[in-house]
C-alpha cells in the first residue's frame, strides 16, 4: 500500500511539473490604474494583471491568449515554444474611436472675415415660431404701458381710479393717438400747397388740421386716405374753416 501512494505521488509531481504558464508584463499608458482582461481562449481561463502590469496564466504551446480592455485596442498572441519559456512584453495602444466626418455647412470659408461675411446668405427676418418659441407681443406705446400698469396694479388700481389717475391716463392716450393722426394727415400734403393754394396762413396750419381732424369720420377716412384724397378733403373743408374763423 505504501508503494502505491509513493507511485501516485511521483505521477502527480511529474504532472504538476509539466504544467506550463505564459507570463510577462503589459506596457501601456496608465497601466497602473487599469486591469486588462487576459483570456486563454483554448482553455477558457482568465486572469488580470497586477498594478505593475505583470501577469501569469496557464497555457500550452498553440494556445491563443487575448488581452482586452475598454481603454486599449485588443491584442491576441499565439503561445509558442519560444515565448512560453520567457517573460513576454505585451504592448497595448489606446483605443481611439474615430467619428464620421460631419459637414455642418456647404460654404467654403477662407478665414478672412471680410470676404466670408460677404458670401454668406443671411435671413434678416427671424420668426421665433420657427423654433417653437412664442412670437413677441406688439410693442406698446408709452401711454399704453402706463395705462396697463395702472389697470393691473392690484390694490393700487382702486387708489388710481379714486384719484382720477386712470381717467388722466386714458385722456393722455387719446391725445397721443390724436396727435399721431394729425401728423399722418400733414405728411400727405405739402405745407406750400395749403398756404398758397388754399390760402391758409402759415401760422394757422396746425389749427386748420386740428379743425379738420375734429370732423366726423376723419379717423376712418385716414385709414385709407392718400395724397389726392387728402387734397380733395382739405379743399372741401377750407371754406367751412374760413367761416369758423370769421374770415368770410
Amino acid at each position: 500500500m505504501k508503494h502505491f501512494y509513493f507511485f501516485f505521488f511521483l505521477i502527480s509531481s511529474f504532472a504538476f511539473s509539466q504544467q506550463q504558464q505564459f507570463s510577462g508584463v503589459i506596457v501601456a499608458d496608465s497601466i497602473a490604474f487599469t486591469q486588462v482582461n487576459i483570456v486563454n481562449l483554448n482553455k477558457e481561463l482568465g486572469t488580470v494583471n497586477n498594478k505593475n502590469g505583470e501577469f501569469v496564466i496557464d497555457a500550452e504551446v498553440g494556445d491563443e491568449i487575448v488581452f482586452s480592455s475598454v481603454q486599449y485596442e485588443p491584442y491576441q498572441i499565439t503561445v509558442s515554444t519560444e515565448n512560453i519559456k520567457t517573460k513576454n512584453t505585451i504592448y497595448l495602444f489606446p483605443l481611439v474611436n474615430e467619428l464620421e466626418e460631419v459637414k455642418i455647412s456647404n460654404i467654403d470659408l477662407t478665414g478672412d472675415l471680410t470676404k466670408d461675411a460677404s458670401t454668406i446668405e443671411t435671413n434678416p427676418y427671424f420668426y421665433p415660431s420657427s423654433l417653437g418659441l412664442p412670437n413677441p407681443a406688439p410693442k406698446m406705446s408709452v401711454e399704453d404701458r402706463r395705462l396697463y400698469t395702472a389697470s393691473t396694479g392690484g390694490i393700487f388700481t382702486v387708489i388710481d381710479i379714486l384719484s382720477g389717475r386712470m381717467a388722466m391716463l386714458k385722456r393722455m392716450k387719446e391725445i397721443s393717438e390724436f396727435e399721431a393722426l394729425i401728423a399722418r394727415a400733414q405728411s400727405l400734403v405739402s405745407r406750400r400747397y395749403i398756404v398758397e393754394d388754399l390760402e391758409i396762413p402759415e401760422d394757422y396750419l396746425d389749427d386748420f388740421f386740428y379743425y379738420c381732424a375734429k370732423q366726423d369720420g376723419f379717423e376712418k377716412f385716414m385709414k385709407t386716405a392718400d395724397e389726392l384724397e387728402m387734397i380733395k378733403f382739405l379743399t372741401e373743408k377750407r371754406k367751412a374753416y374760413a367761416i369758423f374763423k370769421e374770415w368770410e
